[in-house]
């Protein structure tokens, strides 16, 4: 399995979490880890550019050169050159890619072709903008530890990044191939699962830097089970842990979770502004008025993480972009922005103050309503996939986890349950859990698949159990087509190394090649390669050394129990081996 290196030579492990919706990294030295595992560093705040919003992440957005295809800017300084961008009308000579990180999750066509849409719907190869983005994120870290005065070469850095523990193979080794070609060498680094990368600096944290925590409780006691819900921007993740002992936590089920993250907030709030002022006014506002738009998400960004649980108060939102919101209210619909918010449907319970909008609590929470409910209806199938009924403890992290109004309805729905949160900014327990589990990958010693793996066979065609369409006719013995074998069974447990080997002949004389082709599907069992839900993870050819006519035989295996797949294939003959990355190869 690709560790990331070994040894000696690797001085340091910086980590990326490159989010839905927010972005950022985090480094520790080896000698400082050795000493104290908690002394990770990370960037001290990104700014906005404004007084109001100071991050420990920044955006996940992206301005590249429309002419040139070169990288421009990422972050907040993105968003505030591509405001400026589009105030001098030179928007058409470049790309602003925002929150595309889900399209990983969307799409099942994940290949180092696909392209990607910009918000103005220009398209680019999308592995070129995961890779600027990436980039981007490396370049700020090198420069920051540069300035600590930390001189490394590159093959001292073992580097982390984090992906959702629900993404398919395939995306993961998109991420994987995106930072390679963003300069990280492909033997310096590793693939990090968000909630085990969670769970892990929640393992090193000590009871009084918990919220919720219980004197004589902590998750890092032995025989401790606790479900991990790492909320983020754009989707919530989940899996379920037990501390067996020392170093020795174990995956209790198969991860899962939905596109039910912070910007499901943020699209209730859109509409609602929608159904107030019209379609037309909110498209020009974030076309051409594109600053103050952000200005807009920015200060909901604000609210987002601070309102209360429900409430009858008022509750007070500053509009920004006053100026332009009125402006083009009376400039589509011919009124005044507070005539136009006094003759909504809602004028019973909004009112405009100033620049402020007043809203009844009632109605500002109603906007978390479906984000909530979703996230509890996921914790709940995950629940179900356990078997054990003891589990009483929720540790929730992630950005979207400080939203009070969240954490009330989880509690709310599940009342007998201990919520434990890191106390100071859980939307960092991903990124330094990284930097842990590149120090010690094999932290997690086992953990559940989440999918049926197996492999295209051409057995002899039994009348009794095959389908006659898949019937090939033979000289002397007919075939079925398309069948699939299963070699790994969904949700087994598998320990960190553990291998399946599967054999593979030649079955012409000469022939120079073997064919391997794998699929899976999310179902326990399949019986053949294009059934519904059965998709191919890859199919890549084995090359047999000085071709025979004797019958050559290949083994396979399949490296489970990491946060990857790893396949190694054994020419018998010659003993040459080959490690395949195939989960991108068609």
């Amino acid at each position: 399995m690709a560790t990331g290196g070994t040894g000696s030579d690797i001085l340091m492990v910086a980590a990326i979490d490159f989010g839905t919706t927010y972005s950022g990294y985090a480094y520790s030295l080896k000698g400082e880890y050795e000493k104290d595992k908690l002394n990770i560093h990370a960037n001290q705040a990104w700014n906005s550019g404004g007084k109001s919003l100071m991050s420990l992440k920044t955006p996940t957005c992206i301005l590249i050169n429309k002419e040139n295809k070169e990288f421009e800017s990422f972050g907040y300084e993105a968003e505030n050159a591509y405001a400026d961008i589009v105030i001098e009308d030179e928007a058409d000579n470049y790309y602003f890619f925002d929150r595309f990180k889900m399209m990983l999750y969307t799409r099942e066509d994940i290949s180092t072709n696909m392209e990607i849409e910009d918000i103005r719907g220009n398209s680019l190869p999308a592995i070129d903008v995961f890779a600027a983005a990436i980039g981007a994120l490396r370049q700020h870290m090198m420069d920051h530890v540069k300035k600590q005065r930390v001189n490394l070469q590159p093959h001292e850095i073992k580097w982390v990044l984090t992906v959702p523990a629900m993404w398919t193979d395939k995306a993961k080794e998109f991420m994987r191939e995106s930072a390679e070609k963003a300069g990280i060498r492909r033997d310096r680094l590793m693939i990090a699962l968000e909630p085990e990368a969670a769970s892990i600096y929640c393992q090193h944290l000590p009871p009084d830097k918990m919220t919720g925590a219980i004197e004589g409780f902590s998750v890092a006691d032995d025989d401790t089970k606790y479900l991990v819900v790492d909320i983020g921007g754009g989707t919530v993740d989940i899996t379920a842990h037990h501390k067996v002992c020392q170093d020795n936590l174990q995956e209790l089920c198969s991860a899962s979770g939905g596109a039910c993250g912070g910007t499901t907030v943020d699209k209730e709030f859109l509409n609602f502004l929608e159904n107030i002022v019209g379609e037309r006014v909110m498209e020009s506002l974030a076309n051409d008025n594109t600053a103050s738009y952000l200005d807009l998400l920015r200060e909901f960004e604000i609210l987002k993480r601070s309102i209360s649980v429900p409430t009858k108060k008022k509750i007070n939102f500053t509009i920004k972009p006053f100026a332009d919101l009125n402006g083009l209210c009376l400039r589509f619909l011919e009124k005044e922005f507070k005539d136009v918010v006094d003759d909504s449907e809602y004028r019973d319970k909004i009112s405009l103050v100033g620049d402020k909008l007043r809203m009844d609590g009632d109605l500002m929470t109603s906007l978390f309503d479906t984000a909530c409910s979703h996230i509890v209806q996921e914790i709940r199938k995950v629940l179900q996939k356990i078997p054990t009924t003891n589990l009483k403890t929720f540790l929730l992290v992630g950005g979207f986890s400080e939203c009070l109004i969240v954490q009330d309805a989880i509690q709310q729905a599940f009342p007998d349950v201990r919520i434990m949160i890191p106390r100071e900014d859980p939307g960092l327990a991903v990124v330094k859990g990284a930097v842990l589990f590149g120090h010690k990958p094999d932290f997690i010693t086992s953990r559940i698949t989440r999918c049926t793996y197996g492999r295209r066979i051409r057995p002899l065609f039994d009348e009794s159990k095959h389908d006659p369409s898949k019937r090939v006719y033979g000289e002397t013995r007919d075939r079925c087509r398309d069948v699939f074998e299963t070699f790994m069974q969904k949700n087994k447990r598998v320990a960190v190394d553990e291998i399946v080997t599967v054999e593979y002949h030649t079955v012409m004389s000469s022939q120079g090649s073997v064919s391997v082709a794998i699929y899976y599907t999310f179902k326990d069992k399949a019986s053949y390669v294009d059934d519904n839900g059965c998709k191919k993870l890859g199919e890549f050819r084995v090359p047999i050394p000085s071709p025979s006519q004797e019958r050559r035989h290949v083994d396979v295996q399949f490296k489970f129990g990491w946060t990857e797949l790893e396949v190694i294939a054994t020419e018998r003959q010659t003993g040459e081996r080959t490690r395949y990355n195939f989960s991108l190869i068609n």
